[in-house]
């Protein structure tokens, strides 16, 4: 006849499951959110791509940045003329995407997109020059804490920064932080928390967040399959 557990044996193997799920739940989680990182950076790699083409098309001209209030939330959306011209899929009617790709850490929202140069504002007022970042001096290779706001496209040495919100996004913190080109605001594996972004310099350059310690940029730039949450 099988001798049934005891209390004591009972209590111990419930012990021993607990403290390996202590363990292996922390590494899961910190597993699935780099995959998800790198599925972002993918993202906004091929969003980058599109941008380009659109470049090509309109000579050597990038689409303007938007701030609509009247849309709460879905400021800096990426561009319209995107979706309009084919190069991104266009978002459901029934919804206020300016194109059908959302940002995985901020569902319901697509990436964030801004440029130096055209403002549009409330989907009607056009301003030149209204729309600006502030870069570190030095960046990207000897970034400074001092910079300054462009906002003449032919002066910025960024032309145009794609970014996810990210995890534990923190916008009075990013604020403060003039975000999104410092790198001070992106993504760090050892916080889990800060933006996920794409830029392009004026010389042609693309810069990512490296996100992943022992990733090489190479790694990066391929399309991992990740989660849809």
């Amino acid at each position: 006849m099988r001798r049934a557990f005891t209390l004591i044996e009972l209590m111990v193997v419930v012990t021993v499951i607990t403290l390996l799920l202590g363990i292996l739940l922390p590494v899961t989680g910190r597993a699935r959110l780099q995959a998800k990182v790198l599925v972002v950076n993918a993202e906004l790699r091929d969003i980058g791509l599109a941008l380009e083409a659109y470049s090509f098309d309109h000579d050597s001209q990038y689409p303007p940045t938007r701030v609509d209030c009247m849309l709460g939330e879905h400021y800096y959306q990426l561009p319209c003329e995107l979706t309009e011209a084919g190069y991104l899929p266009a978002a459901s009617s029934e919804t206020f995407l300016a194109a059908g790709i959302e940002d995985r850490f901020n569902r319901g929202y697509t990436y964030k997109y801004r440029s130096v140069g055209t403002l549009i504002y409330n989907r009607t007022t056009v301003v030149e020059q209204g729309a600006g970042l502030w870069i570190p001096d030095g960046f990207p290779d000897n970034e400074q804490a001092q910079g300054r706001t462009y906002t003449d496209a032919r002066e910025s040495p960024v032309a145009w920064v794609l970014y996810s919100q990210g995890p534990r996004f923190d916008l009075e913190r990013m604020r403060e932080l003039q975000y999104p080109v410092p790198r001070t605001t992106w993504y760090s594996p050892q916080t889990g928390s800060g933006i996920v972004t794409r830029l392009r310099l004026r010389n042609g350059r693309e810069i990512m967040s490296l996100d992943a310690p022992g990733v090489s940029a190479q790694q990066q730039e391929t399309h991992p399959q990740g989660d849809n949450e």
